[in-house]
Parts: structure tokens; C-alpha cells; sequence
């Protein structure tokens, strides 16, 4: 069986056909691959503003009529580039595993090096969502020297390449400080030599680009993707059952389905890539999380993350704020020691080729003094476990690349691609932590930087709740020890390490009650979940349920 793929004739839209064409030559060796490129009106076009073109899928509508006429069998297409109705006469019947979802920034190095207090921060970017999303964002997530700049942003279009040139190359210099890309974008174009002998010239010049560049991975929660970003539409002719049939041994179902409610999302808001709005949705262990942000053109702030679960929480309402124990009003009186010893940088990774990386847990975490501005942090990375830990550091003047989310400590951070060699975490935490779980394959080392020493609670507030939301698992084990009735409340926690450490704690303390460990085990199902922060919890309780206590 011969197929003929056709696809835009960009780089990136090649190197998305082929990935494709193996992937169908993987599931049906009987397959033969064909490959047909061309520009599309977008790519004629590339002066142009996309939010100020009148016509949909500009990227995408050149390509139809092929299809319909049997001159190409499938087209490979970037599906956030589709346009939200259906077309008539064809349909997407595939997608493979998403790519990286999230965007980029890149910035100059030389720029920020020479940064004054009052410089304006000059990005380049042409979407209306980016710049909504991203100037609040950029105010506390860079290490600022003084008073944050004012955030410029500059129109670019271009392929990826042509948008690094624009930053980067002395001839082509905007006097721009940074660029917004897809991250998806990067990872396939870094990763191109292994689709032939076209590709290793561009990917070498961009390699050599991102020497001089720093990075961030923008998080979902502050910035949201465009609807099924990162993810490969793959589209044919509703009447070829047998391409239907092949394309299907290829489809990634849980990425299709997240990409199809993404669109969906988007289109309750009128669709289109002139829209402010970024949506994005993760399908994970322990549910589906969903990010939406932005501006609809009636004038609507969207700004929500939530998490859908299999599972009803079936919990008793809360008929007070009285009853919730969030752990502001009455945090357990811990005092934070920290602990003499070596650098950090002084810790050797295991191979020469990685380098080091450091997950920080929380902020208390990060030994006092030190910025990645200092020589002794050259080539260190810095991931954290959320967005409030992330704020903290960058205040004190470090460079944090990106975040966990409060999404758990196995979430990974997918950057090697862009660094170009493994990192080795070290997960940054106080003494008496478990070893935590890293952001790649191995466990990470978990490295105690400082000690907490627990006093007394008052216990007031943890004897009048009955719903509790725990930040780390030593809070809960000072809690418990002050306050042993809390152990018949309900608990809540963020997906991992903090939920396991809860979890354990709980079932040890009914084993101790006498219940059996299979009783004990059900019992704590009934008593914890997981929620993605403490505004979820306190929503989820104080709504879930019809009886109240």
C-alpha cells in the first residue's frame, strides 16, 4: 500500500510528515511512504500578522482540495493551526503522543547581563495570547534587578529558525531581549538528524543559537498553551476506510481526546488565533487538569485550574470556614535551622556528560546567598515544585527555568532536549524528607539543606476542624502528634510526595487504633485526596456534597 503524505514545506512541517510516515511504516511494514510539500497562504504571507488575517486555517485550507481529489492521500497538519468547524468531506482521524505543550522564552544573555534597573523587556512575539497571559507573569518569574521592567512586546513571524535569527544574528538583531516559541516547535527541530541528512545543518545552527540564550519553560497555569498545541492532526477523506483504518493503529486516544476538548473550549469563545486565550489540558494518574486563561473578545476574564477525577469526592459538606484548616491561620510553630556543610555546587554528579539540577521542594529549601549570577552556579538548572516557591526564589535573584506546578515531583521537566546533555537532579529539601522522586528516569538525590524543629501548636484551630489541607508531610506529622483526633477528619493534599508521606502517616495511625491493614487502608481512601492547591480544596468541600456537620 503506497501513501502519499502531503505537509507544508517548512522544516518543522517535514519533520512532523515524517514522523508520521514512520510511525504508519512501524504499525504496517507493508506501507510505503510517499511525500509531498508546498507553502501554504500563511506561509506566502509572512508579514502578515495571523490574528489580522480574514481567512481560517491559513496554514491548513491550501490542502483540502488535494485530499478531496485523491492527489494526496493524508496531510499532516499542526492541529492548533486548524480552524475550529469541520471541513466537509474529510475529517482528523489521528493524532500521535503530544509533544511538549508549553512555550518557551528565550533570552540573550549579553542583554540581560547588561541590564539597568529601568530597561524595558523587549519580547518578540505576534500572539494575542502570549502577550495577555505573559506580562503579569514576567513581572515576579525573572530575577529583576530592582524594580521589574516595563514588558515591550514586538511583532515577529517566521519560521523558527528565521525567529532565533532575529534575536540572535548580529544582521538581523532586533533589539529584543527575548523570544516566545512552542516549545513542541524546539524539541522536534533539536531532535531533526535523526529523520535524514536534511536536517543536522539546521539543527546544529540552532544548537549553537540557544549557547548564547537562557530559557524558561512558562507554566501552564500562568500561561496557558493554544488549544492542542504540541499535537499532530492527521487528516483524510471521511470515505478511505482503509486510511481511516491504518491512520487508527496509530492514534494516541487520551492525547486525541484532551486536543478535541481543548478546540471545544476554545470555540465556546468563538475560536480563531486572534482570541486571548490559551487552554490547555492534561491527562494524568491521578486525573485531568485543566488550564484556562485569558481575555474573550466580550471582555471576560477566563483564569481557572482545575482537577477532574474518576472518582466523586463524597465527603460531607462544609457548612463553615471554621471547619477548614488551611494551615495560614494556624501554622504548627516550626522553626527552620539550616544546616552547616558543603556547597551545593560542590556535590559531583555521577557523569561527566550531565549536569547538575536542583528541585527545589519549597523556598526554605534554597540556602541563603546564593543566585545562579554566582560563578559557582555556572551550568546548574533550577526547577521548583510550584509557582509560590518559584516567585520567592526569583526575588532573591535566582534564575528558576520552570515548575513542577504543585503537579508532584514526578512531573517531569522535559528540558534536556534543550539543554543538549542529561541533567542529574538534586532535590533540595529538609533533613528529615524521603527521598523524593525526580524529574527524569532515576530517583533524584534528595540533598537537606536545612532542618525543621517542631514546637507546640496551639491546637485551637486544629481541634475545631474537620477538613484539613496539608502542604508537606512533616506539617502533617506535627499536626498529628499535637492533635491525634484529626486523624478521623478529612485530608487533602497536592499530588505527590506530600500525599504519599499523608497517606502512610494516616493508615499507620489507624493500624494503631486496631484496625486491620486492608480496614486501615480503605478507611484512609475514604479520608484523602488530592486536590491541585488550597483554593481547590477549600472550593471542592465547602460545594461537594448535600449534608452538612
Amino acid at each position: 500500500m503506497v501513501v502519499k503524505i502531503a505537509a507544508r514545506q517548512s522544516d518543522l512541517a517535514r519533520l512532523q510528515a515524517y514522523e508520521v510516515g514512520r510511525a504508519l511504516e512501524q504499525a504496517d511494514p507493508s506501507v510505503k511512504i510517499e511525500y509531498s510539500f508546498r507553502s501554504s497562504l500563511g506561509d506566502q504571507r509572512a508579514d502578515d500578522p495571523l490574528w489580522k488575517m480574514p481567512e481560517k486555517g491559513v496554514f491548513t485550507e491550501d490542502f483540502v482540495e488535494d485530499i478531496r481529489s485523491g492527489k494526496v492521500d493524508l496531510v499532516v497538519h499542526s492541529w492548533k493551526d486548524l480552524p475550529i468547524q469541520d471541513r466537509d468531506g474529510t475529517s482528523v482521524v489521528a493524532t500521535l503522543p503530544r509533544a511538549d505543550a508549553r512555550d518557551v522564552l528565550l533570552v540573550r544573555r549579553d542583554r540581560w547581563q547588561r541590564r539597568k534597573p529601568h530597561d524595558p523587556f523587549r519580547v518578540l512575539t505576534s500572539s494575542p495570547r502570549r502577550l495577555y497571559n505573559l506580562e503579569p507573569f514576567l513581572q515576579w518569574a525573572l530575577p529583576w534587578k530592582g524594580v521589574p521592567s516595563a514588558i515591550e512586546f514586538t511583532p515577529v513571524r517566521g519560521n523558527i529558525a528565521t525567529r532565533v535569527s532575529k534575536l540572535v544574528e548580529p544582521s538581523l538583531k532586533e533589539s529584543a531581549d527575548a523570544l516566545v516559541v512552542a516549545k513542541a516547535a524546539l524539541d522536534r527541530l533539536l531532535t531533526s538528524a535523526k529523520y535524514g541528512e536534511v536536517f543536522p545543518e539546521s539543527q546544529a545552527k540552532l544548537r549553537e543559537a540557544l549557547l548564547d540564550l537562557e530559557f524558561v519553560v512558562l507554566p501552564l497555569s500562568a500561561n496557558p498553551s493554544a488549544a492542542a498545541q504540541g499535537a499532530l492532526a492527521i487528516e483524510v477523506r471521511n470515505d478511505r476506510q482503509d486510511l481511516i483504518a491504518l491512520c487508527q493503529k496509530i492514534d494516541s486516544t487520551k492525547d486525541r481526546i484532551c486536543v478535541e476538548e481543548e478546540r471545544r473550549e476554545l470555540a465556546r469563545h468563538g475560536g480563531g488565533c486572534h482570541q486571548k486565550i490559551g487552554v490547555s489540558i492534561l491527562n494524568r494518574p491521578f486525573g485531568k487538569v485543566r488550564f484556562i486563561r485569558g481575555l474573550t473578545d466580550a471582555g471576560v476574564t477566563l483564569d481557572a485550574m482545575e482537577l477532574e477525577t474518576s472518582t466523586e469526592l463524597r465527603w460531607p459538606q462544609a457548612a463553615s470556614a471554621d471547619l477548614i484548616y488551611l494551615g495560614e491561620t494556624a501554622k504548627p510553630s516550626v522553626r527552620r535551622e539550616a544546616l552547616a556543610g558543603g556547597k551545593l555546587s560542590e556535590i559531583k554528579v555521577s557523569d561527566e556528560r550531565s549536569r547538575r539540577g536542583y528541585f527545589v521542594a519549597r523556598a526554605d529549601a534554597w540556602p541563603e546567598g546564593r543566585g545562579l549570577e554566582k560563578k559557582s552556579d555556572e551550568g546548574a538548572y533550577v526547577w521548583t515544585a510550584g509557582l509560590a516557591t518559584w516567585r520567592k526564589l526569583a526575588s532573591l535573584g535566582v534564575w528558576v527555568h520552570g515548575s513542577a506546578e504543585g503537579l508532584g515531583e514526578s512531573e517531569e521537566s522535559r528540558i534536556e532536549t534543550l539543554t543538549g546533555y542529561p541533567i542529574e537532579w538534586l532535590r533540595l529539601t529538609h533533613e528529615s524528607a524521603a527521598r523524593g522522586v525526580a524529574l527524569s528516569e532515576e530517583p533524584a538525590r534528595a540533598v537537606g539543606t536545612y532542618r525543621l524543629v517542631a514546637e507546640e501548636f496551639s491546637g485551637e484551630s486544629l481541634k475545631k476542624a474537620r477538613y484539613f489541607y496539608w502542604r508537606s508531610g512533616s506539617h502533617f506529622r506535627a499536626a498529628l502528634a499535637s492533635c491525634p483526633a484529626i486523624q478521623d477528619g478529612y485530608h487533602g493534599t497536592g499530588p505527590g510526595h506530600t500525599y504519599h508521606a499523608v497517606r502512610a502517616q494516616l493508615i499507620e495511625a489507624r493500624l494503631q487504633a486496631g484496625l486491620s491493614l486492608e480496614e486501615a487502608s480503605a478507611d484512609t481512601a475514604n479520608r484523602l485526596a488530592i486536590f491541585l492547591n488550597g483554593s481547590d480544596f477549600f472550593r471542592k468541600v465547602t460545594r461537594h456534597g448535600t449534608r452538612h456537620e
